[in-house]
């Protein structure tokens, strides 16, 4: 496991050194418990309460509940 935190941020990533996948880590001195939704393996019962940093959105981030979906990799 590596940890990656840039110089003068609070962001920090944890991560395989074999196949980069993001991993959970502890943040803000033990106070947050940061787990990527890509690292589980079960369904996910909560969902999303909040969207943070808008301020910094793309441009077309908006709506994207009604876009086309994927089930998979397309063809």
């Amino acid at each position: 496991i590596k940890i990656f935190q840039p110089h003068k941020s609070n962001h920090m990533k944890a991560f395989c050194t074999n196949c980069g996948s993001a991993l959970p880590n502890l943040q803000m001195d033990g106070k947050l418990l940061v787990v990527p939704v890509g690292c589980l393996d079960t369904q996910l019962e909560k969902r999303p309460n909040a969207h943070i940093f808008i301020s910094n959105k793309a441009n077309w981030d908006e709506s994207l509940e009604k876009i086309y979906k994927f089930g998979r990799f397309p063809e």
